[in-house]
């Protein structure tokens, strides 16, 4: 495991600078000017226009960019309805409206989730998902391998879900603590969903991550089939925690970035 090296500043204290501040006129006289020297700045670059209209708030501008980037032609059809006033039920039964795209324009995050909507809708048309892919990739790169030259989600994208629903799936265990019936159907339930899971995780591309309830030991990888941690896993850029719960790496690395 690498281990965080913490460096010690030296500060000069605040009332030695001000007596090194504090000389006569005619020491000070006497003193080289010192050349100031501006600090170096990064500066990122300029995003081109199409960067920018892939931003915007108005769909004309915004779709032509999202066709030129992706290499896309979009129907009539693949847009992102605004279902303002509309409302559906979550699984909890509690009542969730839709909030209104005006509502996103204000707060600036319309654009990115209508590019995200209408790719997805083209990939339902075309059954060309290539494009949602490359787009996801630019936001969450921890979960993207390419093979081939094309975007596969790797097995850091599946182990993340296997472990949430495995987690999720312990919950519901633990809530039915006396119903042994409701138990057994659960534990049914994970068994058949885990050798689904391995299958689809075994063949997906990239490093074995560690994942929770499927192969955090030898043992339990071995009982469900699929490969161990790989060996050189936690001395890599995927043993971060946000590599698995949020598909990003540490300093915001992203080999896919255009």
């Amino acid at each position: 495991m690498t281990k965080n090296i913490k460096r010690k500043m030296m500060a000069v204290p605040f009332a030695a600078m001000a007596s090194m501040m504090l000389m006569t006129s005619a020491f000070a006289a006497e003193a080289t000017p010192v050349k100031q020297v501006e600090p170096i700045v990064e500066v990122a670059p300029a995003k081109t226009t199409t960067q920018l209209n892939l931003e915007s708030n108005n769909d004309v501008e915004r779709r032509q960019a999202l066709e030129e980037t992706f290499n896309v032609k979009l129907s009539d059809t693949d847009i992102w309805a605004d279902k303002a006033g509309e409302h559906v039920y979550d699984p909890y039964g509690n009542k969730v409206e839709y909030t209104p795209h005006e509502a996103l324009k204000a707060l600036n995050i319309y654009a990115v989730n209508a590019n995200r909507q209408e790719l997805i809708q083209y990939g339902i048309r075309t059954n060309d998902w290539q494009p949602y892919y490359a787009f996801e990739a630019q936001k969450t790169p921890a979960y993207f391998d390419l093979v081939d030259g094309k975007y596969e989600y790797n097995k850091t994208f599946w182990g993340n879900r296997i472990e949430n629903t495995l987690k999720n799936m312990k919950e519901k265990l633990a809530d039915n603590w006396g119903n042994e019936e409701k138990r057994a159907e659960i534990e049914a339930d994970m068994k058949a969903y885990i050798k689904k899971q391995a299958t689809i995780f075994n063949e997906a591309p990239g490093m074995v991550p560690y994942v929770i309830g499927l192969n955090h030991t030898a043992t339990l990888a071995k009982e469900n089939g699929v490969a161990e941690v790989a060996k050189d896993y936690f001395d890599s850029k995927y043993n971060h925690p946000d590599v698995m719960t949020k598909g990003i790496f540490k300093d915001g690395y992203n080999p896919f970035k255009k």
